[in-house]
């Protein structure tokens, strides 16, 4: 929910695997330099490689390459003065290597990745888009930086369109796990437009269980889903998603996206017990330690820590629960802890402890504007169990300012405030908007809910007098349907 702040020097690392540079018909000697300056980087001698690389390219033998060893020798360049810290230097000679080679997909991408970081999204969606393109093999991108440029693109779908039906045609498949939110936003996009001939191709690639909720409870898609057959049956989807991800657990055992995955599996389905028992040595062991995970194993001890906590919030085990919510906490990265914080500070309101939720809250630096309609959301149910009523404007005025990009967090607000006819109101706004309806019909199902917490009970009961409004339901069928379903929402 935070900005993407992973820098142009994590991005330049993940480079650094690109093949040694092999130029024919050169000097030999240039040659060797070029390698050995190449294996500096990936040895880690930073500064070696700096130094040798401002040699390199200012050699005249450098323009007797090829195009593609030459621009490939920017970017290895690129990636030292990334490493180094310099990293305008660095965006300066990746931009040189699109000059001389503007189909190289990798250095394409490699900028859009720098700019992400520097919030030019605009200028990242343009790279992103075309460096998809020109990609031959399946583009190396973060589920992240995938994110944050299509909720940029939201109201942009011709472009967003572009962007999605790029990653579908390369197969991306993001630490190896089918990305089923993007192929469902993609089928919403082409049922819109004249490509609605490749929805049902889309759908091919959608089997988990509340994707398939949500085009369950859109009509557009009736004529692409038969409703009676077991592959749109999202309890028979979840367990296919479960043997699916056990499969992929004991082909990489060990804390990963697939662990993750699992597990949500899992917690959805109800089987929270087995959660507990999946996370129990993860859980004795952070309880234990006295540092943090290596950055590459942050997000999913994290992620693991959260199923651990929603597992227990299940099991109505709620002071095990807050413990291990707040260790999901404390073991995250600085600057890479806003979800982290966002969760356990709900769960304080949740408890009603709303000073503790104030304080989890505070100092949290930029955040999208998901992430700050969450915030918001939040800060004004804390701020009525305290009865501060500045507070409470204060998290109104800022949740009307979200609304355009983020309406489900204004509604969500409303609900909170009891203001139900303009709850109504946005409600219908979204389900008129063909991009924001099936999120909005998704939340109207009745699925499964773990025990209710005492600081919650006020908002369920308004929440549950929203969706039993005439008006709210009457919206909802016009555009599709709501539905029981026994399983719980993520």
């Amino acid at each position: 929910m935070s900005r993407c702040r992973r820098n142009a020097l994590a991005l330049m690392l993940s480079l650094c695997l690109l093949p040694a540079i092999a130029a024919a018909d050169v000097d030999p000697a240039f040659n060797e330099a070029l390698q050995a300056a190449s294996d500096q980087v990936a040895q880690g001698d930073s500064l070696g490689a700096a130094i040798a690389y401002e040699r390199l390219l200012a050699d005249p033998r450098l323009e007797t390459l090829e195009p593609e060893p030459r621009s490939e020798v920017w970017v290895h360049a690129a990636i030292a003065a990334g490493v180094q810290g310099d990293e305008a230097l660095a965006e300066r000679r990746v931009q040189k290597a699109l000059e001389i080679r503007p189909d190289y997909a990798e250095a394409r991408l490699l900028l859009a990745g720098h700019q992400i970081s520097l919030n030019q999204l605009d200028a990242a969606a343009d790279n992103m888009i075309r460096g998809i393109r020109d990609s031959k093999d399946t583009p190396a991108l973060t589920e992240d930086q995938v994110w944050y440029i299509s909720m940029h693109l939201r109201k942009d779908p011709a472009r967003r369109q572009a962007l999605l039906q790029g990653l579908f045609d390369q197969h991306w498949k993001p630490d190896g796990i089918e990305p089923s939110w993007y192929w469902v936003d993609l089928a919403e996009l082409q049922v819109e437009s004249p490509q609605s001939d490749r929805v049902a191709a889309t759908l091919e690639r959608v089997d988990e269980p509340l994707p398939l909720i949500q085009l369950r409870s859109d009509k557009r898609f009736d004529r692409f889903i038969q409703r009676g057959d077991a592959r749109f049956d999202p309890v028979a989807a979840a367990q296919r998603y479960i043997d699916r991800m056990r499969v992929e657990t004991m082909l990489s055992p060990g804390l990963n996206e697939a662990a993750v995955a699992l597990a949500n599996a899992l917690l959805i389905t109800g089987q929270a017990e087995d959660v507990v028992g999946m996370t129990q040595s993860l859980g004795e062991f952070a309880a234990q330690s006295r540092s943090l995970p290596e950055p590459e194993e942050a997000r999913p001890v994290g992620m693991m820590l959260n199923a651990r906590a929603r597992a227990f919030w299940q099991l109505g085990r709620n002071d095990e629960a807050i413990q291990t919510q707040e260790l999901a906490t404390r073991m995250a990265s600085p600057g890479d802890d806003t979800e982290q914080k966002l969760r356990l500070a709900s769960s304080y309101t949740g408890l009603h402890r709303p000073a503790l939720a104030r304080q989890t809250l505070r100092d949290m630096g930029e955040l999208s504007v998901q992430g700050e309609g969450m915030t918001q959301v939040i800060l004004l149910q804390a701020a009525q169990q305290l009865a501060d009523d500045a507070a409470q404007q204060q998290a109104r005025s800022a949740l009307a300012a979200v609304r355009p990009q983020a309406p489900a967090y204004t509604m969500l607000g409303l609900v909170t405030d009891h203001r139900l006819d303009e709850a109504a109101a946005v409600l219908a706004e979204r389900l008129a908007d063909p991009l924001e309806r099936g999120s909005a019909l998704l939340e109207l199902q009745q699925l499964r809910e773990r025990p209710e917490l005492p600081g919650d009970k006020d908002f369920h009961a308004s929440w549950k007098q929203f969706k039993a409004r005439a008006d709210v339901i009457a919206a909802a069928e016009k555009v599709g349907r709501i539905e029981r379903y026994a399983l719980y929402s993520e």
